[in-house]
Parts: C-alpha cells; sequence; structure tokens
C-alpha cells in the first residue's frame, strides 16, 4: 500500500504506472494466449469464431468493470483521507452488490447467446464454435469478475506489486491449461474451441482461491471476517451514482465495437480473422495507456480525497506527457512489424498470408491511434478519479455513435473503401476524441465534485447484518 498524497509526482506516476502495467499485461495475456493456441492448433476459423465473441464478452460485464472502478474512486479517495473505517465499509457494499450484478449478468448472456451472435451477424461456418466459446466464457464470468475485484482494490490502495504477482498466476494456468482443454489429455476428451473457454475459467477460478489465501496473509483489508457488514446507504448510492456512468461508458465503447464487428463481418472470414488479430494486438498495445490512467486515477484520487488540487492538476500533466511518448512508439512499432506480429497468430497457409495483408492495411490507418490514447486515457483517469463519470460517458457516446459508427458505415459503404473506410473512421473519430476531451478537462465542474462524508459523519442510515 502506498500513499500519494506527498511525494515527488513525476515519480510516483512512472513508479505507480509500470507494475499497472505489467499487471495489465499479465491480465491481458491469457486471453492473447488462448488467441494464439486456437489459431496454431485448430486454424483460422477457429480464430474467426473467438473474434465473434470478442465484443460480446466486452460488452457483457461492463456493468461489473464499472462498478469496480467506483469502488477504486472511492477506495483510493477514503485512503487519501486515512478513513480505514469508510475503506471496511466500502468494501463490504462493493463487494456483495457486485456480485449479485455479476451472477445476473451471467445467466442473462447465457440465455440470449443465440441473439447476441446474430446481432453481430456471426458467419454460419464458425457459428457453433463462437456460440460454445461464448457459453462458457458466460458460464465463467464469475471468477473473472473476482480476480478483477481483487486487483481494483489493490490498486486503490496503491499496491500494485500484489496485483502483478496475482496476475502472474493466472497468466501461468493459463499457459498450462488452455492447451490442455484444447487437445485433451488422459481421459480429458479434446475439446475445441470450447477447450480454450473452460481453460481460461479453469485459470481464473484457481487464481481466485490462491490469491484470497494470500492475501489474507498479506492484506489488512481483505478479511471478510473483519469486514463492516453494515447497509451504508451512501457509499451504495455512490458506488452507483459513479459506477453505472462508467459501465454504460464502456458498453458504448463495447457496443460500436459491435457494430464495427457487424460491418467487418460483412467482409468475410479472412478480414475477420485480420480484424480479430488486430484487436488482440489493440488489447495489448492499449495497456501502458490504460495503465496510465488507473495510476492517474488512483494518485488524483488520493490527492481530492486529502484535498490537494494543486497536485491533481500536476499529475494530469505528466500523465498526458507520458502517454504522448509511449503512443509514438506504439505508432513506429505497428507501421513497421505489423505482418510480423500478425503472423504469431496464424500458422502458415495460402489463406494466413491473405489474412495477414489484411493485417498490414488495418495498421496503415489504426497505427497512428495511440499517440490519440495518450492523451484521452490520461485525462479521463483524472476526471474517473473525481467521479466525473457521467461526462465521459457523454464523451464517449459523442465520438462513438455520432462520429465513428456513421463515419464507418459512410466511408465502407457502396462506393466507398470498403474495410479500409472503417480503419479511417476508427482513426477519425479517435483524433476528435482528444479535442472533446481536452477541452472538457480544462473547463468543465470536475474540479468542484465531492463524494463520501468522513466515516464519523452519521449522515448515513444503516442496517446491520452479519457475514
Amino acid at each position: 500500500m502506498r500513499d500519494f498524497t506527498e511525494g515527488k509526482i513525476a515519480r510516483q506516476v512512472i513508479d505507480f504506472t509500470l507494475p499497472i502495467m505489467l499487471g495489465n499485461v499479465l491480465m491481458s495475456a491469457y486471453g492473447i494466449i488462448n488467441l494464439i493456441w486456437v489459431g496454431r492448433l485448430l486454424g483460422h476459423k477457429a480464430v474467426a469464431a473467438v473474434a465473434a465473441c470478442l465484443p460480446i464478452i466486452m460488452l457483457m460485464p461492463a456493468f461489473l468493470i464499472g462498478l469496480g472502478m467506483a469502488t477504486n474512486v472511492l477506495i483510493a479517495q477514503a485512503f487519501g483521507r486515512k478513513d480505514t473505517a469508510m475503506l471496511r465499509k466500502i468494501l463490504s457494499n462493493s463487494f456483495f452488490s457486485s456480485i449479485l450484478f455479476c451472477l445476473l449478468i451471467s445467466l442473462l448472456g447465457i440465455l440470449f447467446r443465440h441473439q447476441l451472435l446474430q446481432w453481430v451477424h456471426t458467419p454460419a461456418e464458425i457459428y457453433d464454435m463462437a456460440l460454445s466459446y461464448l457459453t462458457i466464457m458466460m458460464a465463467m464470468l464469475v471468477f473473472h469478475f473476482y480476480v478483477s475485484w481483487m486487483n481494483g482494490m489493490l490498486r486503490g490502495l496503491g499496491d500494485a506489486t500484489t496485483v502483478v504477482k496475482i496476475l502472474t498466476l493466472l497468466a501461468g494456468f493459463n499457459v498450462v491449461l488452455v492447451p490442455l482443454f484444447i487437445r485433451g489429455i488422459g481421459p480429458l476428451p479434446p475439446l475445441g474451441v470450447a477447450g480454450a473457454a473452460w481453460g481460461s475459467g479453469a485459470a481464473a477460478a484457481l487464481t481466485c482461491l490462491i490469491g484470497y489465501v494470500y492475501l489474507l496473509r498479506f492484506n489488512p483489508y481483505i478479511n471478510m471476517r473483519q469486514w463492516d457488514y453494515s447497509l451504508d446507504g451512501n457509499i451504495i448510492r455512490e458506488v452507483f451514482v459513479i459506477g453505472v456512468p462508467a459501465s454504460l461508458q464502456m458498453m458504448v465503447i463495447s457496443l460500436a465495437g459491435v457494430f464495427i464487428v457487424s460491418l467487418v463481418n460483412r467482409y468475410g472470414t479472412a478480414v475477420t480473422a485480420a480484424f480479430g488479430i488486430g484487436m488482440q494486438v489493440d488489447m495489448l498495445m492499449t495497456i501502458p495507456f490504460i495503465s496510465i490512467g488507473i495510476a492517474a486515477t488512483t494518485i488524483s484520487g488520493q490527492n481530492l480525497g486529502a484535498g490537494n488540487l494543486e497536485r491533481v492538476f500536476e499529475t494530469t500533466k505528466i500523465s498526458v506527457c507520458f502517454g504522448l511518448v509511449v503512443g509514438l512508439v506504439c505508432t513506429v512499432v505497428l507501421l513497421a512489424f505489423s505482418e510480423q506480429i500478425g503472423g504469431i497468430f496464424l500458422k502458415k497457409s495460402a489463406e494466413s498470408s491473405r489474412v495477414l495483408g489484411y493485417v498490414r492495411d488495418y495498421y496503415r490507418w489504426i497505427a497512428f491511434i495511440f499517440p490519440c490514447f495518450g492523451v484521452v486515457f490520461a485525462v479521463h483517469g483524472v476526471l474517473r478519479s473525481a467521479g466525473d463519470t457521467l461526462a465521459l460517458l457523454a464523451l464517449s457516446f459523442i465520438a462513438m455513435f455520432m462520429i465513428r459508427i456513421p463515419l464507418a458505415y459512410g466511408l465502407a459503404g457502396p462506393g466507398g473503401f470498403q474495410q479500409d473506410g472503417i480503419w479511417m473512421a476508427m482513426l477519425a473519430s479517435s483524433a476528435l476524441a482528444v479535442g472533446l476531451n481536452w477541452l472538457y478537462y480544462r473547463r468543465g465542474p470536475w474540479k468542484k465534485k465531492r463524494l463520501l462524508n468522513p466515516s464519523s459523519s452519521p449522515s448515513t442510515k444503516k442496517t446491520s447484518f452479519s457475514a
């Protein structure tokens, strides 16, 4: 655990971002590991089946991730003002409400899996594979959620090192279990694409168990026996006031991804496979920017809780500069090595060469998005630390549904640039998002927002219950 209300901000941003970045690399690793194993062991059609599910898998748990973001913000602010009693109440109230929603979302995902796959125009030749993969991923969602919740709680406390340990465990289990479930071993039969989902879920379940036991020894807040099991109306309200717009923001982005995938699927399996590879690489390349944003949220949140607004402004400047440098590096790497990177996911064949050609075309445009991410993610991190997630929702909606989607359909439509028009629209919307977000940061009312009162304030009606 680390206090960011004192010390040199530049060093804190870099020192805290780096382990977060490593943790996020490991968190994304199991998705990339899955896709590599699927592509190498089962071929490009299996890759396309997994790719068709990715926007749905990102969309369904978005509400839970938003609640986790709210918990992170509240924990950071309470920790910044040294309010231990409030911390324990935030943990208990946020955890149990989120678990209930996780089970509900998992059930809805399973019940409506056919409609979801039809919604993204999943090609018939990969439909059965995509269906089995999606069903299992939805069934195992609760384990992935708990890993994510533990990590968010630790980051709010400024502890990124333990997150790295937990995610190293998760990635290691994936490396071992995913190929075993795909190809089978001993009494375990080959499960194909479904095996990738089963292996990933089993890895998350094992990580939940071992991670909790480990944290019982080293973290004073994780022990559920020591939590304050009182329903706190203010905490629950703030979790939803912050978390629902954050969730809707992610849903807007994921829903935009569904429309993009639906449009991409019209150009055939090879383009879909190329886009699936591109999405996985983009998720990896986006990790530094997500990490910078998370670091900005925690550092700014602690300082807002402590009333140090000048340190928040300094955090923004340093985070944006850091993000721009990383973004330019990503652009150069992807322009120079797009085909080599794409080749990692496929075994050599005439069809894979065609797919890699589409990957190269994709990055002629998408490579230039990453400097935009450097600004947007840093600004989002600071705004989120103040709980101003409604503004982030509005900004994302404008960028995605008023700019990206209409532009993509226009540029890729009849007489347009086909799939290249989609990539052009994605770049244009990202560039415009930079200006919109920076303008709001400079002029918006986020600086005046106040969240929970200190725990000593008797302003909340409470109802006790036992564990």
